[in-house]
């Protein structure tokens, strides 16, 4: 009966904690010949209907090697959803014909403190990339660690589309997006909404943001509000 009881408890922390937390996604871009690092800092808050009002701020750096290789890391810490995580990401940029391919392996980790619990995440995943849209497919390898037991979701599929009413190289732009990851989480198939924005203050420094809607259910039928965000932040791109 114990043994049953923590099977049944894995099996529905990692139910909901695959769409308990939400974390928040910068958003990418075709590298511009130009800037080799970039940095970014931004503040997420916002309300969840398990946690209830969210804070988080969020830090990422990225080195551009060449127009082809990239690496990228950040740190993502969220006060009262009490979690912390880390991820690390390498990529590879190619032109094929008028697309941009992108293809990215990537490891994440987010302790939740709340619950004592570690979620290791590997994924890879590809992006096709033109001027006013970008589409990504990919799958994701998701363990938990809890209570000395371990839990691995099946293969996962990985999606995102995302659509600008500007072309990416223009100095503002404001777009429409909907994926099952962000970043710092992937899920299985609810789907977050969202508004995007950027703005260039001058050649060094954007502002950008988003405004996310997440419903629950599977693939978001559900009508119920699960989860709504809003995020603000600046990046700093230097030579």
């Amino acid at each position: 009966m114990y043994i049953l009881k923590r099977i049944i408890l894995l099996f529905t922390f990692s139910l909901t904690m695959c769409t308990a937390v939400a974390q928040y996604y910068s958003g990418e871009h075709t590298f511009d010949g130009e800037n080799k690092n970039e940095a970014s800092v931004s503040l997420t808050t916002g309300k969840n209907i398990i946690t209830g009002p969210c804070v988080g701020n969020t830090l990422h750096y990225k080195h551009y090697f060449n127009d082809h290789w990239s690496i990228d890391g950040g740190t993502n810490l969220q006060y009262t959803k009490q979690l912390y995580g880390f991820k690390a990401k390498g990529e590879y940029h190619i032109k094929v014909k008028s697309f941009h391919m992108f293809a990215s392996g990537e490891y994440l980790f987010n302790h939740y403190h709340r619950f004592n619990t570690n979620e290791n995440v590997a994924n890879m995943s590809v992006r096709f990339e033109r001027g006013y849209w970008d589409i990504t497919l990919g799958g994701s390898l998701i363990n938990y660690s809890m209570m000395g037991d371990h839990y691995t979701e099946p293969l996962t599929l990985t999606f995102g589309a995302h659509a600008s009413l500007r072309p990416r190289t223009h100095r503002w732009n404001v777009g429409l997006l909907f994926r099952n990851y962000d970043d710092f989480y992937y899920e299985n198939w609810n789907i977050n909404w969202g508004l995007d924005f950027y703005y260039t203050i001058k050649p060094s420094w954007k502002l950008f943001g988003e405004f996310n809607i997440r419903p629950a259910g599977s693939m978001s039928q559900l009508a119920s509000k699960y989860e709504t965000t809003g995020k603000v932040g600046l990046i700093y791109r230097w030579k």
